[in-house]
């Protein structure tokens, strides 16, 4: 089994993990359109993400913390040597939508990928499909860890 985590502001599990913010935004990991959950190794690096993606100031962050086992066979790893050079170009470029296209939604061996943090190179970022057939027995494994509220200045 591998661990993962997510924040958010939404307290429902069925909404923080129902992939519906990739049917209205494309990222860099999937296609305006797509059902997808973005997970992180650690909930230090999801709460980065969080905060990179919507523009936040920490004194303002308030989230709840949740925890999600995926088993590892159905998990594919994709290294930096995998990516194309041009993988953590800022704005995303489409290419790494297709690669997650064809490795990870055109296919049903794997529930989720592991792809590297363009904030943390270093670390991993989990991307999961929601559609997939294994998905339902991974949301019941969930488990939120809490919920932190930013200091009021």
């Amino acid at each position: 089994m591998s661990i993962w985590y997510r924040a958010h502001t939404t307290k429902s599990v069925k909404n923080v993990f129902s992939g519906d913010g990739g049917l209205y935004v494309a990222g860099r990991w999937n296609h305006k359109g797509r059902r997808v959950v973005y997970c992180s190794q650690s909930i230090s690096l999801c709460s980065l993400e969080w905060l990179a993606h919507n523009g936040l100031s920490v004194s303002g962050f308030s989230y709840y913390k949740y925890q999600i086992e995926i088993p590892s066979k159905l998990i594919l790893k994709i290294k930096h040597s995998d990516l194309p050079k041009s993988w953590n170009r800022s704005p995303p470029t489409r290419i790494t939508r297709d690669l997650t296209e064809e490795k990870l939604f055109n296919q049903s061996k794997y529930l989720a990928i592991t792809v590297p943090s363009v904030m943390v190179p270093e670390e991993n970022n989990l991307v999961i499909n929601p559609l997939h057939n294994s998905f339902d027995s991974a949301i019941k494994s969930i488990k939120t860890l809490g919920s932190y509220a930013a200091p009021k200045r």
